[in-house]
């Protein structure tokens, strides 16, 4: 019986989603964010909520997981951006320049102006080829030459992608391979090399990395980016990243930064640190740069906090960034730069006081940033909203 029930509802996400896929191409902008927002919502799993509740949920723009996530006995629902607001009505915001955010490549060129705070980018994996993006001299004695900026070897590309990231494990350590499009570190693969191959902290033969490297399409191959110690001595089995929230404030011609929150590994996320995937979120005084607590989410178990690391006992809350004044003012900076561009979460790795590494940007950052502290507290976020007609 157990089985047939498990069976019954993976036949129905697949048609859920089958049928709000095909929706997203029919309904006209920007209704077709309906269509993702039902695919999530009947799609994902999470703790059991009462038909009373969900209704309420309903009503107010909410997904179920909000009866969770949200502190509706504490804070109105009002005072949450909603799954509606943020999937429909914020989504289209950033337009025309969604996918210039979203696409790491592009992102990356985009970010050219603050190159002190981007990774190395080597290339692209395409066909078995990996296609330079950065300048970046390949430390080998192979005879496949530079990677760029060479004197000797192919021009334009590598023709055996596989072979150089092997070479460059070796040299270097580690890597991290990621698709192009995508967030949540779905697709993300963090090689490593130490006198054996891993990838994602699982062991591989040489063979086996080599295969799946040479299967991989439309994926960037940049550097492995070392944290500051205040993360790694927290849980150093994955790089800890900040998710800062930018907004450009058009009538005071300035940016400004409402909320952040703070990503730790554990062991259920393996090598990543993503929420998702069962890390931990810490919400961060954006004054201060001060941690709270952790919190964990991995439907179908309901959330936990914690004071302190679940798996290494380390304290969390009370933990501050380094240098987060130097930190934030300069991604204020950025933010204002980039003005036509008004919303904006960016994820960073803290490399040492004051310095960050920008890893990725986000057009419609997730409202699980918000469950720490609700966004639309901050007045100034609000009427952002408000003036871009989000609610």
């Amino acid at each position: 019986m157990k089985d047939l029930l498990t069976r019954f509802r993976g036949s129905r996400r697949a048609l859920v989603s089958s049928v709000t896929f095909a929706a997203g191409y029919v309904l006209p902008q920007p209704y077709e964010r309906w269509a993702v927002l039902a695919n999530d919502e009947f799609t994902a799993k999470t703790p059991p909520v009462s038909p009373t509740k969900r209704l309420w949920l309903y009503r107010h723009g909410f997904r179920r997981r909000a009866a969770h996530l949200y502190d509706f006995e504490r804070y109105d629902p009002e005072d949450y951006l909603s799954d509606v607001a943020r999937y429909v009505h914020a989504y289209y915001l950033n337009e025309p320049w969604i996918d210039a955010i979203d696409n790491k490549l592009l992102c990356h060129l985009l970010l050219r102006e603050f190159d002190e705070h981007l990774p190395t980018v080597y290339g692209l994996l395409k066909r078995g080829q990996l296609h330079p993006v950065d300048t970046s001299e390949l430390r080998t004695n192979s005879s496949i030459g530079r990677l760029l900026g060479r004197s000797t070897g192919p021009e334009s590309s590598v023709s055996d992608g596989a072979d150089w990231v092997v070479e460059r494990l070796r040299a270097d350590g580690r890597l991290v391979c990621k698709r192009y499009k995508g967030g949540s570190g779905k697709q993300v693969l963090i090689c490593a090399y130490d006198g054996g191959f891993s990838v994602n902290q699982e062991r591989c033969s040489e063979s086996e990395i080599r295969s799946q490297i040479s299967e991989l399409e439309d994926y960037l191959v940049t550097e492995y980016v070392p944290q500051a110690s205040y993360a790694a001595d927290i849980y150093d089995g994955s790089i800890n990243t900040m998710r800062v929230l930018t907004m450009y404030d058009e009538q005071a011609g300035e940016a400004f930064v409402p909320i952040a929150t703070h990503r730790l590994g554990t062991a259920r996320s393996g090598a990543l640190d993503n929420f998702s995937q069962g890390g931990l979120s810490i919400g961060v005084d954006p004054d201060s740069g001060t941690f709270g607590p952790g919190m964990q989410y991995l439907p179908p178990d309901s959330p936990k906090k914690f004071e302190n690391h679940p798996d290494t006992g380390e304290r969390i809350a009370g933990v501050s960034v380094p240098g987060w004044d130097a930190i934030k003012a300069r991604m204020i900076e950025i933010a204002e730069r980039l003005s036509y561009i008004p919303y904006i979460g960016w994820d960073l790795v803290v490399t040492g006081e004051g310095e960050f590494v920008i890893i990725e940007a986000n057009n419609n950052s997730s409202a699980m940033i918000q469950i720490h502290k609700p966004l639309l507290r901050d007045e100034r976020a609000r009427q952002f909203y408000e003036r871009h007609g989000v609610i």
